[in-house]
């Protein structure tokens, strides 16, 4: 059976939006820094897996959200790896009330990437092991985005920054979502909340390079928006979001 790892989170307020609301690359921080932490509880802690010339990506999460907490706001983030298997391995995340109700629930797909070839490397039992997540030959299908509208869309265009890239010398994820959502109006944001999201991340992006961020609202559906961040016609990550009014 997996091993579930928790820990007590203070909502601060740098990590919330104007209306005082957690944002969703804060709250992917959250999630990654909780992650860590049971990796190190284990033993298997980022520096670990750097002595094998190894680093952990994230391939695709998917959000299912009630609601944001507010800042100062203490909860509760669980984590466990659910099953893994020779390429990818899943990790589920649950945020709770200080009354134990669901917030929001993640389910992620991470793999290992090797640092020097730049590509995805096997994962070994050796490395997995103390989670005690269950082996399973069966990949995931996860829910795909949908890609913008490119007859009726919103774009905008980034340079990546020194301060873009983390320790793992590709872009923060958080970084990601800030240019998939900033890509739609002020006025959208500060009236709607995600309710339901799917990103997926299939290329790198560069220190040096320019991205484009583009959206779309699905016509039948105007609380839905379709995103993608692209350099030079390649696609590196995209998104689907569900929004309900705030």
């Amino acid at each position: 059976m997996s091993l579930t790892y928790t820990e007590s989170k203070e909502i601060s307020y740098y990590m919330c939006d104007r209306h005082q609301k957690l944002t969703l690359p804060m709250l992917v921080n959250l999630l990654l820094d909780v992650s860590e932490k049971q990796s190190e509880s284990l033993g298997r802690d980022e520096a670990f897996v750097k002595a094998r010339g190894l680093s952990w990506i994230i391939l695709h999460y998917e959000f299912i959200i009630e609601r944001m907490p507010k800042v100062k706001e203490v909860v509760q983030i669980e984590t466990y790896a659910t099953e893994y298997n020779k390429l990818f391995t899943y990790r589920e995340f649950s945020v709770k009330d200080a009354d134990s109700n669901e917030l929001i629930k993640v389910k992620t797909t991470f793999a290992l990437m090797d640092t020097e070839k730049r590509k995805m490397a096997r994962i070994t039992e050796d490395i997995v092991a103390p989670y005690k997540a269950q082996f399973s030959k069966r990949i995931r299908r996860n829910q795909k985005p949908v890609e913008p509208d490119l007859t009726d869309y919103n774009e905008k265009t980034y340079a990546v920054r020194y301060f873009d890239i983390d320790g793992n010398n590709h872009v923060n994820n958080s970084h990601y979502i800030n240019w998939l959502m900033d890509s739609l109006t002020s006025e959208f944001l500060s009236l709607h909340d995600v309710k339901h999201g799917v990103i997926t991340f299939d290329k790198e992006v560069n220190e040096h390079q320019t991205v484009i961020s583009r959206s779309s609202f699905r016509k039948e559906e105007d609380l839905f928006t379709d995103h993608s961040i692209m350099t030079n016609g390649a696609t590196h990550c995209s998104a689907s979001f569900e929004w309900i009014k705030a």
